[in-house]
């Protein structure tokens, strides 16, 4: 199926401007033009554009990303640097997911204090004026 640069944008949730940055840099190597010179992208050109996606959203630097596209287009021979950016790409995809677990814990505990609060209608020990009460010399403690 054929799409206008619109068409394509609206589908893959970039703005025309975005689709049009990618082609302008290379990165869309096999957009076809129509006879009035308008770019019409096909399924395998929007498989590029989701493989940026992909690529942005986990971190990767367009510069990085132009550089891989490059590589794809070269062909078989470049599969080994190919292969170590996609390696270093998932080691920090990974480092991120495992930070983000650790923060998740944080929150869910929280949660589940706040949840206890509510649901068995305790006062909360880290209410500021709780804390103050009980110590009225001491500073005013961090909200947690």
């Amino acid at each position: 199926m054929n799409y206008s640069v619109q068409q394509a944008a609206d589908k893959m949730g970039l703005t025309t401007y975005t689709l049009r940055y990618y082609d302008n840099h290379g990165m869309l190597p096999y957009v076809k033009r129509d006879e009035n010179n308008n770019r019409i992208f096909d399924d395998v050109d929007l498989e590029w554009v989701q493989i940026i996606i992909c690529l942005r959203e986990t971190g990767m630097p367009l510069k990085k990303i132009q550089h891989y596209l490059q590589l794809v287009v070269q062909g078989e021979q470049t599969v080994p640097e190919r292969y170590q950016i996609m390696l270093e790409q998932q080691q920090q995809t990974l480092a991120e997911i495992n930070e983000l677990n650790q923060h998740l814990v944080t929150i869910n505990k929280k949660v589940a204090h706040y949840a206890d609060i509510l649901i068995n209608k305790k006062p909360d020990s880290y209410e500021p004026s709780n804390i103050a009460n009980k110590n009225p010399q001491s500073q005013p403690q961090k909200v947690l």
